[in-house]
């Protein structure tokens, strides 16, 4: 990631895994690694999914939501990401022990569908044989164990390492099960996370596209799914990969495993031609008409330049105004179409954070440099004299601490403690129109 200020607590490898199975509804993810690891991973996940409950057993002997003020072990007074919080003693001596009493409390106090144990980098060098513990502890339930021994792999990295080891171990049970019925086809979206910053608005948005497309969704992998909408995975039609630094490893393995044809976006899918141009791909693999997604993409672009046109008259912006964004490529190249194609917008810096795909590097790059900002990948946002900026709260807070005068709009989490009660997103036609708006305002602000 460009500048000093954020990378050294941006997601890694690790945040991809923990976040790709709290992206199970009914899971649970065991941390076995020291507390230092767990903080932000725990932190953060208690203000994006919420599920499972914790019980404990009051006096009557009734279960009872717990009162996580009086939660300490294991749980540390937060919601989410239990850890056995490793020391330097289990890393001589082995940390089976601890693991097996932190199990131990998950089975008694704990009801969820899936276990996930997500070893840290120190953890995967021990070499515990804890699938055999999880087994033993857990005979009648799902667990998963997952293995994180690099430690400098990206987000992306760990989440699809998570999601082909979720597919493998959920879905391939049901891989020769025959196809049921259905009155029109379906498809698995593939590349969503509860990481996003928007990512109930982004599912509902992605529902809508795909229906006007002619189509239902079977499952957001890793996206506030179940455990059964895993299984369920290879009924679908076709995968559609809404993020293909995410996504294209888990879609492939399925083409490969269950003969499940997939299609992907060039990236993520921002704004009105975005959507327009996915749809036009999803339908022809399915046969179907995207001409419902166009109509309402043009009464959406209708309303959008009704209010573009008279901001334009009175202000002169936004078109030619410079903006800065950092976010991984395939993000970051969504953002950037958007802004400089549809409102005209000039790109001054853009950080790609992450270990992007070179493919989509050299797209954004040519991308970029098309539109006369050959230098802006190698600009770091922080010196960025832009009026706009998008990013994390990490970025916007240590752009504020320098003094700069802008406006960030946050497209990643963590965010700057803004609580959203409607659903909102950056994604498709609903999209458009809702970052238009987040622009518009944020310039006249």
């Amino acid at each position: 990631m460009t500048g000093n200020c954020s990378k050294n607590i941006s997601p890694d490898g690790i945040t991809g895994m923990i976040f790709a199975s709290e992206g199970i509804r009914d899971s649970v993810t065991l941390l076995n690694g020291p507390m230092g690891c767990r903080f932000y991973h725990s932190t953060t996940a208690s203000f994006i999914n919420i599920q499972p409950i914790l019980y404990m057993t009051d006096a009557q002997g009734q279960r009872v939501p717990v009162d996580y003020n009086w939660l300490d072990k294991w749980f540390f007074r937060q919601q989410r990401v239990p850890s056995t919080t490793l020391d330097g003693y289990d890393y001589v001596y082995g940390t089976k022990e601890k693991v097996k009493e932190a199990l131990e409390f998950l089975r008694d106090n704990v009801k969820f569908g899936l276990l996930t144990i997500v070893n840290s980098p120190g953890a995967s060098l021990i070499g515990d044989h804890l699938r055999e513990l999880a087994d033993e502890i857990f005979p009648d339930k799902l667990t998963l164990m997952l293995e994180s021994p690099g430690f400098s792999s990206d987000y992306a990295f760990g989440y699809e390492e998570a999601c082909v080891a979720l597919v493998q171990q959920l879905a391939g049970k049901r891989q020769t099960a025959e196809k049921k019925e259905k009155a029109r086809p379906s498809v698995n979206i593939l590349g969503l996370s509860v990481w996003d910053r928007y990512f109930e608005g982004d599912k509902q948005e992605i529902t809508r596209m795909m229906n006007l497309c002619g189509a239902d969704v079977n499952c957001f992998l890793a996206a506030g799914c179940t455990a059964a909408e895993v299984e369920n995975l290879p009924q679908a039609d076709l995968n559609v990969v809404i993020d293909p630094e995410r996504g294209l490893r888990c879609a492939a393995y399925m083409e490969k495993a269950f003969g499940i044809p997939y299609c992907a976006a060039e990236a993520l899918p921002v704004g009105f031609a975005a959507a327009e141009a996915l749809a036009e791909k999803v339908c022809r693999h399915l046969g179907t008409d995207p001409e419902p997604l166009y109509e309402e993409s043009r009464r959406a672009r209708a309303i959008t330049w009704y209010k573009l046109n008279s901001v334009y008259k009175s202000g002169g912006f936004p078109a030619g105004l410079p903006f800065a964004v950092e976010a991984p490529c395939s993000r970051l190249h969504g953002y950037a179409r958007f802004l400089t194609e549809y409102l005209g917008m000039k790109p001054e810096a853009c950080g790609v954070s992450g270990k992007e795909e070179p493919s989509l590097f050299e797209a954004l790059s040519g991308f970029l440099i098309a539109h006369h900002a050959e230098a802006s990948l190698k600009k770091p946002v922080e010196d960025t004299a832009a009026g706009l900026v998008f990013g994390d709260a990490n970025l916007i807070a240590a752009l504020s601490a320098k003094g700069k005068v802008f406006t960030g709009i946050e497209i990643s989490l963590p965010g700057m403690g803004y609580l959203d009660i409607v659903p909102k997103t950056h994604l498709g036609i609903s999209g458009g129109m809702f970052l238009t708006e987040q622009v518009l305002n944020g310039l006249m602000n």
